[in-house]
């Protein structure tokens, strides 16, 4: 056997298992890396849908009287987790007639979002009838007890992305 041949049976197994390794590790990497991205998504939608359930159910907005055409901040308490009809059908009708206000007003960025209010029973009492897309990949939903017209109800925020 001549010395130092190139391609020996040594060399071409242990390019296949380097090549093997790596491929491997690489395959890994990528899976890791998707699934911290989704983690990250879900997280960040998590803290968006609490803090904006939040603030639409414990605050009046801005101005404190506001309607469709003056809004600037929509909140929909009447004082804190008891609802003001007004308001909430204020905001029906505008996330209606103008979802993309709507959007912009609650600082949605890529999301959306749909809103419903619904008896104890689960009949939908209100909600902003937008259908969840299609294409969402991460849904959130939350859910707050709070009063309406002298009545629990449950709102539900849903927000997607």
């Amino acid at each position: 056997m001549r010395k130092a041949q190139l391609w020996s049976l040594d060399f071409v197994m242990s390019l296949l298992i380097f090549m093997s390794a790596l491929l491997a590790v690489m395959f890994a990497w990528n899976y890791i890396g998707t699934n911290a991205a989704e983690t990250r998504q879900l997280k960040e939608l998590q803290l968006k849908a609490l803090t904006l359930s939040d603030s639409l159910i414990r605050t009046g907005g801005l101005p404190d009287d506001w309607d469709e055409g003056d809004v600037v901040v929509i909140g929909l308490a009447q004082e804190e987790n008891v609802l003001n009809a007004t308001k909430v059908d204020s905001f029906i009708n505008l996330s209606s007639s103008d979802h993309s206000r709507a959007r912009g007003l609650l600082d949605m960025g890529l999301y959306d979002f749909l809103f419903e209010i619904t008896e104890m029973n689960g009949t939908v009492f209100r909600n902003t009838s937008v259908p969840i897309g299609a294409d969402a990949e991460v849904i959130v939903p939350v859910e707050r007890y709070c009063l309406l017209e002298d009545r629990i109800v449950k709102a539900r925020l849903t927000i997607w992305g």
